[in-house]
């Protein structure tokens, strides 16, 4: 896409790219070029506009750019925000994840063609081809270079822990509280805002004011185009979870335990199913999941589960499962939806466990304070530098002996590791040119694969159409705006408003010679008479891509980690041929388009938004792992990664379930190394020796943006919390 914004009387242009519901982010192409026509660029009380010549913009077959000039028609996307960029002076300033208005517009392809081309491209300044990214001034002058932050001086914590986690989404909520509850202090930092009513979240919902956006499951499917979208972090590759409780806030609350194979296929001796058994039952214990989540008893909206489960029986020979009773079932079978919800709210850990960590004197949260790097003294970790909302600058000390924990997610750890001279040669030296972040001397830089090993679930949508002449569904405006009727039906934790999206999940595989690979079907009713298959590729898949940051500190793809292999390819067509040939001649169902394949359907996907790899775990220091099997970083005495970074393989489902259970057994795995995790001989020193630390005289008290008290009483779990 192309972006562009006026900035006084100049005009500013770049050439942007974007994965999923994050902000969109700079292309480093080469080929790919805007030059101004300055004729028909300007600024005015009213208006701006911006009238280029997009270099190497169009290709010569579909594959390329962005469309195929042979095609008779295209359709094309607008959208606009309101919002500021960040340094409107800079064309490579971050912009608003979120627009406040879009639309369509269609081309004839032929009619855009003119004789005066020749012309309006002479029009484009001579030489004024400038790299995507740079300004590009629409009054011929150029706007000065952006500088560094001038406040990245920091101020040190008078406060100490014996462990600071860093992310409080479901693996750092989950790893503190088991910290804490074993007697140690721990800081918990969350760069987000609290997100359900009971933990201070306020996005109310303009039906319910005791309750948020991020508590009626009903609205999972909803959140992207909510009132309140900054629960979405907007720096990352694609989208993720920046608030409090991390993904399990804003995903669509499916919950798929893992089966066993998901773990004995690839994870490393230590980490196999009889050995995190145990701590998949501690999860289960406090966030069951549940494929009921009415309190009476009844199952709403059901057109789509009726219309597929009697396709699924009668067509291709599933049977019917209960997900959260058997989840090591996974071939052929078909169950309600299993959700993380209790109570007729979405559950998860914010839930489950952190009121548990907010009872305990020796717990702190910290919301909206961003880690920036991981400060250390050669291999022993001393300290964290963070950010507070106010871009402010702290740094935050262990006590001796104490240990960091990364559990910012694999899209954001990677970020942290890498500005804490952890991970390729390639990647720390975009973070040496980076403002506002200061690595360690260079004989201290530790050389490991961060960002590789990068996976994701791909997603291929198919639609069917109904036979059925009274086939209903509610649509989006019920859970938005919904009905009297089904308020009251929420208040008494019932009715439509305590489900999320899926009305059925089903799963199956397919066997070849190069594996077995997994898929799961996630099916809805978008519209009347329409049921919808979202079928994810899964465990067993052997695509993989790469992660990187860059110079404005995101982190983008180096490589799309989505199916990228003939095999995967294979498998999926074949998968969803089985699929479409079965609706054919089906009587309740048939495919919305008769022409479809599977290897058509392919070439059409999105992710699933379920990253896992970039700090992979290993039995050894081999080139290809960055922590160990008690999650410690390679190289290092103190610092680990709890979070989906470290899983080496994709599970059969939804990653929310087994992160949990992975951070579980990654607590168990820290606390029984001590809080020493490392020979305890190094002394822990503010500032780490090579910080921006001030004088002592400026010693500041610790992070207070966003800190919360523990829970009231009557939020405190007691003894009848434990079943």
């Amino acid at each position: 896409m192309v972006i562009a914004w006026a900035d006084g009387d100049k005009v500013l242009g770049s050439i942007r790219t974007v994965a999923g519901y994050t902000a969109p982010t700079a292309v480093d192409n080469a080929a790919l070029s805007l030059a101004p026509i300055a004729n028909g660029t300007f600024v005015n009380s009213t208006h701006f506009s911006y009238t280029f010549l997009c270099k190497g913009c169009v290709g010569s077959s579909v594959t390329q750019r962005t469309f195929n000039l042979t095609t008779d028609n295209v359709i094309t996307g607008w959208a606009m925000s309101s919002t500021t960029p960040t340094n409107p002076s800079s064309a490579s300033a971050a912009v608003p994840a979120f627009h406040n208005s879009f639309g369509l517009f269609g081309l004839i392809v032929a009619d855009t063609k003119s004789a005066s081309y020749s012309l309006w491209e002479s029009w484009a300044s001579a030489g004024a081809t400038p790299a995507p990214g740079t300004p590009t001034p629409g009054n011929g002058t150029t706007p000065a270079d952006p500088t560094c932050p001038s406040n990245t001086t920091a101020t040190v914590s008078d406060s100490t822990y014996d462990y600071i986690v860093a992310g409080g989404g479901p693996a750092g909520i989950i790893t503190a509280q088991r910290l804490a509850e074993a007697g140690k202090s721990v800081l918990l930092l969350e760069r987000g805002k609290a997100s359900t009513y009971a933990s201070g979240g306020r996005s109310v919902v303009a039906w319910n004011e005791t309750v948020t956006q991020y508590d009626v499951p009903s609205m999972a499917y909803y959140l992207s185009s909510a009132a309140d979208t900054t629960g979405y972090c907007t720096d990352v590759a694609s989208q993720a979870g920046c608030i409090l409780g991390g993904g399990t806030s804003v995903n669509a609350l499916v919950f798929i335990r893992p089966q066993k194979v998901d773990f004995d296929d690839k994870w490393p001796s230590g980490w196999k199913w009889n050995d995190v058994s145990a701590s998949a039952e501690k999860l289960y214990e406090r966030n069951p999941g549940t494929t009921q989540p009415s309190k009476d008893g009844q199952y709403y909206d059901q057109a789509a589960w009726n219309v597929l489960s009697t396709f699924l029986k009668s067509s291709l020979g599933f049977s019917q499962v209960d997900a959260i009773e058997d989840p090591n079932t996974k071939t052929k079978v078909f169950t309600h939806p299993s959700w993380s919800i209790s109570n007729g709210l979405r559950q998860g850990p914010v839930v489950s466990y952190l009121p548990r960590a907010q009872a305990l004197p020796n717990f702190t949260l910290s919301l909206q304070t961003k880690v920036i790097r991981v400060i250390r003294n050669g291999s022993t970790m001393t300290g964290v530098e963070v950010e507070t909302i106010s871009g402010a600058r702290q740094i935050i000390n262990l006590k001796a002996g104490g240990s960091v924990i990364l559990a910012s997610g694999a899209l954001s750890t990677p970020r942290i590791l890498i500005n804490s001279g952890i991970g390729p040669s390639s990647q720390i030296d975009i973070v040496k040119k980076t403002c506002g972040v200061t690595l360690p001397a260079e004989k201290d830089l530790i050389d490991l694969p961060v960002g590789e090993n990068l996976h994701d679930h791909p997603i291929f949508t198919l639609k069917f159409n109904i036979k059925s002449e009274n086939a209903t569904s509610l649509l989006g405006a019920d859970f938005t705006s919904p009905s009297q009727t089904n308020i009251d039906l929420f208040a008494k934790a019932s009715g439509p408003l305590v489900q999320s999206g899926q009305r059925l999940i089903f799963f199956s595989n397919i066997k070849s010679e190069s594996g077995t690979r997994y898929f799961q079907g996630t099916c809805n009713s978008p519209s009347k008479g329409v049921v919808q298959m979202k079928i994810y590729l899964t465990h067993g898949a052997t695509s993989k891509g790469s992660l990187g940051v860059t110079a404005t500190q995101t982190t983008e793809y180096i490589k799309s980690p989505l199916l990228n292999t003939q095999e995967d390819k294979d498998a999926a067509a074949e998968f969803i041929d089985s699929i479409l040939n079965a609706a054919k001649n089906s009587t309740v169902l048939s495919p919305s388009d008769a022409t479809l394949t599977g290897t058509k359907a392919i070439e059409t996907f999105v992710s699933g938004s379920h990253f896992v790899g970039t700090a992979m775990m290993g039995a050894s220091d081999d080139g290809n792992a960055v922590v160990d099997t008690n999650t410690k970083v390679f190289k290092t005495d103190n610092l680990f990664v709890v979070d989906a970074s470290i899983h080496p393989d994709l599970p059969t489902g939804n990653t929310q379930a087994i992160v949990m259970v992975v951070a579980e057994k990654a607590a168990e795995k820290i606390l029984a190394l001590g809080a020493a995790a490392g020979n305890g001989t190094t002394p822990v020193v503010p500032g780490g020796g090579n910080s921006t630390a001030p004088p002592a005289s400026t010693v500041s008290a610790p992070v207070p943006v966003g800190t919360t008290a523990p829970p009231a009483e009557s939020q405190v779990p007691g003894e009848e919390y434990c079943e």
